[in-house]
């Protein structure tokens, strides 16, 4: 799969609800550490209240096999997301 920035992708992630209706907390695993934030539901491939499903995601860099991609909402971890490009869920048309 070949990546450039700005693509708009889905990653991979686990739902949890969070304190307003409108929003979920978030956790996308990763090797070093997860990144962990809170998401608005239209975010989310499948607006579901736990679970899990995909976040949509934009890349703003790509370095050989690995990208940097920033998620919405507020990231209680740092807020971009780094992982390999083998990782991506897949590659859609992702509003965000």
């Amino acid at each position: 799969m070949t990546l450039q920035v700005g693509t708009k992708l889905w990653v991979p992630c686990e739902v949890k609800p969070g304190p307003f209706s409108n929003e979920r907390f978030v956790r996308v695993a990763l090797s070093q550490g997860d990144w962990l934030g809170f998401v608005p539901i239209d975010s989310l491939q499948e607006p579901i209240l736990k679970g899990s499903t995909f976040v949509g995601a934009r890349v703003i860099a790509v370095n050989g096999e690995r990208f940097q991609a920033s998620l919405p909402g507020e990231a209680l971890t740092p807020a971009l997301f780094e992982g390999p490009i083998a990782r991506v869920g897949r590659v859609d048309s992702v509003q965000t």
